[in-house]
């Protein structure tokens, strides 16, 4: 009986992964002149604009300072963000910028899946990939922050296993540890 249940349970990982594998489109490089337009534009679709409003950001904030310079600064031109995309049929379908706070600190800045191809396991595909990415840089701790109305992002985080470190009257903070 025990093996019975123990076999169930690794199928059904091995399922869960393998279908995480199979989602379309491959995570690539962001090329700014390729794809500045495409990332700015789900910056500003849908239900992605909301992060810009803590303390009057939407009018400050850059999106083309961030592509052009990946930086993680809006003043400096630190060039230290790495920054992902995931592309199906030539369709920007995800992005993902992070960035080391230190050797062993990162960050995950942004994870954005279009609207029109959610639900499909792209979200899943590019934090797993991040934080992949992240631990073979040298990441010993990925830091994560969310509004506290993003109930998919939260789930989706907690889904993989990072932990919930804390949180304030709009954000969830995660954290990550190898």
């Amino acid at each position: 009986m025990l093996v019975a249940v123990c076999l169930a349970t690794g199928m059904f990982f091995l399922q869960k992964n393998k279908s995480q594998d199979s989602v379309a489109g491959e995570i690539q490089d962001f090329n700014f002149e390729q794809d500045s337009a495409q990332v700015d534009d789900l910056f500003h679709k849908g239900d992605n604009w909301y992060w810009m409003l803590h303390n009057g950001i939407l009018n400050t904030y850059s999106v083309d300072h961030m592509l052009r310079y990946k930086s993680s600064s809006q003043r400096d031109k630190l060039h230290d963000l790495t920054l992902k995309v995931l592309k199906i049929d030539g369709k920007l379908a995800g992005f993902l910028a992070y960035y080391p706070h230190s050797q062993h600190v990162w960050q995950l800045l942004f994870l954005l899946v279009d609207q029109d191809f959610r639900r499909q396991g792209i979200a899943k595909k590019l934090l797993k990939y991040s934080l992949e990415d992240m631990a073979r840089r040298g990441a010993l701790k990925i830091n994560i922050a969310t509004r506290n109305n993003n109930f998919r992002s939260q789930g989706l985080y907690k889904g993989f296993g990072i932990k919930q470190t804390g949180g304030d009257e709009q954000f969830v903070f995660f954290s990550w540890y190898k």
